[in-house]
């Protein structure tokens, strides 16, 4: 079993976490970390796509990374995996 530690949460948000689990079958502890991992996920998505905005309202940028791509993409028959 992994190390534990303890959280304050507010009675409220307990409860939800305990509704929670229990509905999906699972601890609270794997419900947290599941939870935290899909915001870290979410998080990490939408700086993408922010980056990607940013790219794509750059006329100069967006056309070096698309010769970029050209480029990576003339590897794509190359025999090399």
């Amino acid at each position: 079993m992994a190390a534990t530690t303890t959280i304050r949460v507010t009675p409220d948000t307990r409860e939800a976490l305990s509704a929670l689990s229990a509905e999906r079958g699972m601890t609270t502890a794997d419900l947290v970390a599941e939870l935290v991992a899909l915001e870290q996920e979410r998080v990490l998505l939408a700086a993408m796509n922010q980056g990607f905005a940013d790219l794509a309202a750059d006329p100069a940028a967006m056309e070096e990374y698309r010769a970029e791509q050209r480029i990576w993409d003339s590897t794509v028959g190359d025999g090399l995996s």
